[in-house]
C-alpha cells in the first residue's frame, strides 16, 4: 500500500532565481554499507523573485538581429536561403545565444547555451519578439520545408502538416515558435524519424498521435504538443524546474538524444485517458501522477506540461517499488510514511535507465584516486567518441548534481581540456576538466556486449559428419 502523503506541500516562494538552490540529503546506506549520495532536490524555499536575466537578453539579442538581418543576410549570407543558413537561424532562437559564455556558474564552468523555456509565454504573445521572429523565419523557411517535404511519403506529408496546424492553431495567434521547432527536425532529416523502443511508430507518426489521441482531464493539447515538438527539437531545454528530478531528467535527455520516437510515445501514455505506459524493458509499467503540483499562475516556477507527466512517473519507477516518491513534496517515503530521501541514488538512477532503455548498465562510483579518475575520463572520451552520451553524478554547491556529458575538448586560446555536457536546469555547461574530477563521484553508461568466447578447433562441435 502507497503511504498516505503529507497533507500540505510546503508554501513556495514566488519567483526564481538567477540560478537554482539546493539543499544538502543524507546519504542512504544501501546493501554492503556503503552510503550513496541522492542526486538532491531544489528546495523550493529558496526560492526568490527577481528579473529573468535570460529573458532580458534573449529579448535584445533577437532585436539585434531581427535589425541585422531581414533573415537572409543573418549570418552574413546574401542570395537565396539555404538550409544551412536557416537551421542556423532557428537554432539561435531556440537553443540560446550563446549569453553568458564568458560568465562563471558557482561550480566553475562556463555557460554556453541557454534555451527558454518550452513553455515561455513569449511563444504564443504576438507581441513579443520571439514570437515575431519565430514567424517571420517560419514564412522564409517556406519553400525549403516544401522541398523537404517531398522526401516524405503522402501520409507522412500529411501527418507533418497536421502536426503543424495544430501547434499555428494554439490561442491567441499560434505557436510559431514550436512550429518552427518542428521546421527544424524536417530540414534536418529528422522525420519521420527511426521507430520508437517500445514500437507503435516513428518520432513523427508519434507526435501525430499525440496531436490527435484523446487526453486524459487536465490536460492542454496545444501546450503539450508545443513543449514535445521543443523538446525533442532542442534537447537541453528539457529542464526539472522547480524539482529536484535532475537524474530522472537527465534520462530523458539522453533520451531524445538516442530515440526521440520513444520520449513521445512515453509522453503520449502518460497523457492517455489511461495515463500509463509500458518502458521499454517490456515489464516496467509507469503511470501518470496526480497534476497540479506545480505552483500555477507562476510561469518561472511551472515544468512543462511533458515534465509534469513524465518526471514524477520515471522518479516512481526508479524505486522499484521499494518506496514512493511524492511528487507534491520531492520526496521518497517508506512503507510506513516516513521520509527516506530526496532526488535518485546512483542505484536507482541505473534502475532507472535499465527499464527506460531495455539495456544493462554499469556504474563506476566512488571515484576518489587520480587512477580511478583517469579511468573515468577515459571512458568518458571513448563513449562521447562514439556518439553517445554519458550520465555522471559530481558533486554540486549543497549536494549532489546529474548531468549529461556530451564530448570534452580542448580550448584553442588556453590550452586547458574541458568537458561539455547538458545541465537539466536546461543549459549547456563547459567545465575544466580537473574541476570536473574532482566533483565527479559516478558514471553511468550502457554495458558493454560482451561477444562468447571462441572456443579452438578441437572444442567446436561439427556441423556436418564426413561420410
Amino acid at each position: 500500500p502507497r503511504p498516505t502523503p503529507p497533507s500540505a506541500q510546503p508554501s513556495r516562494a514566488t519567483g526564481l532565481p538567477s540560478r537554482d538552490s539546493f539543499a544538502p540529503q543524507p546519504n542512504r546506506v544501501v546493501p554492503g554499507g556503503r552510503a550513496q549520495t541522492p542526486a538532491v532536490a531544489i528546495d523550493p524555499q529558496e526560492f526568490r523573485q527577481g528579473p529573468s536575466r535570460r529573458e532580458v537578453h534573449n529579448d535584445l539579442e533577437l532585436g539585434k538581429l531581427r535589425e541585422r538581418a531581414k533573415l537572409n543576410t543573418v549570418l552574413g549570407e546574401d542570395g537565396p536561403r539555404t538550409r544551412e543558413s536557416a537551421l542556423s537561424q532557428a537554432d539561435l532562437l531556440l537553443g540560446g545565444f550563446h549569453l553568458h559564455s564568458k560568465e562563471k556558474t558557482d561550480e566553475g564552468a562556463d555557460i554556453t547555451r541557454d534555451a527558454e523555456h518550452v513553455n515561455s509565454t513569449k511563444d504564443t504573445d504576438p507581441a513579443s519578439t520571439r514570437h515575431q521572429m519565430a514567424t517571420e523565419m517560419v514564412e522564409a523557411n517556406a519553400a525549403l520545408e516544401q522541398e523537404a517535404l517531398q522526401s516524405l511519403s503522402p501520409t507522412e506529408q500529411a501527418q507533418y502538416l497536421a502536426v503543424k496546424e495544430q501547434l499555428l492553431a494554439i490561442q491567441p495567434e499560434g505557436d510559431p515558435v514550436a512550429a518552427l521547432a518542428l521546421q527544424t527536425l524536417l530540414l534536418k532529416g529528422s522525420l519521420p524519424g527511426d521507430e520508437a523502443l517500445g514500437g507503435g511508430g516513428t518520432l513523427l507518426e508519434q507526435l501525430n498521435g499525440l496531436a490527435t489521441q484523446e487526453l486524459g482531464e487536465g490536460l492542454d493539447r496545444g501546450q503539450l504538443l508545443s513543449d514535445v515538438v521543443q523538446e525533442v527539437a532542442t534537447p537541453e531545454s528539457i529542464g526539472q524546474r522547480n524539482k529536484g528530478t535532475c537524474a530522472a531528467t537527465a534520462v530523458e535527455i539522453q533520451l531524445v538524444k538516442e530515440n526521440p520516437a520513444e520520449y513521445v510515445r512515453l509522453v503520449s501514455g502518460l497523457a492517455s485517458p489511461e495515463g500509463q505506459v509500458t518502458l521499454a524493458d517490456g515489464k516496467t509499467v509507469i503511470a501518470r501522477e496526480e497534476l497540479g503540483t506545480d505552483a500555477r499562475g507562476i510561469i518561472d516556477d511551472v515544468r512543462s506540461e511533458s515534465q509534469e507527466l513524465l518526471a514524477p512517473a520515471l522518479m516512481e519507477a526508479a524505486n522499484g517499488g521499494d518506496l514512493d516518491y511524492q511528487d507534491g513534496t520531492d520526496t521518497h517515503y517508506d512503507g510506513d510514511g516516513d521520509k527516506v530521501h530526496k532526488g535518485l541514488t546512483p542505484s536507482e538512477s541505473d534502475r532507472l535507465a535499465e527499464a527506460v532503455f531495455g539495456r544493462k548498465y554499469d556504474t563506476m562510483s566512488g571515484i576518489d584516486t587520480s587512477t580511478e579518475e583517469a579511468a573515468a575520463w577515459d571512458l568518458i572520451q571513448e563513449r562521447t567518441a562514439e556518439g553517445e552520451s554519458v550520465a555522471v553524478g559530481i558533486d554540486w554547491t549543497g549536494g549532489g548534481h546529474k548531468v549529461v556529458v556530451t564530448g570534452t575538448g580542448v580550448d584553442e586560446k588556453t590550452g586547458e581540456e574541458y568537458v561539455e555536457y547538458t545541465n537539466p536546469w536546461g543549459r549547456t555547461e563547459r567545465m575544466p576538466k580537473d574541476e570536473f574530477l574532482d566533483r565527479l563521484n559516478s558514471v553511468h553508461t550502457r554495458a558493454e556486449e560482451k561477444e562468447p568466447p571462441t572456443l579452438p578447433p578441437i572444442f567446436r562441435r561439427p556441423t556436418a559428419f564426413a561420410g
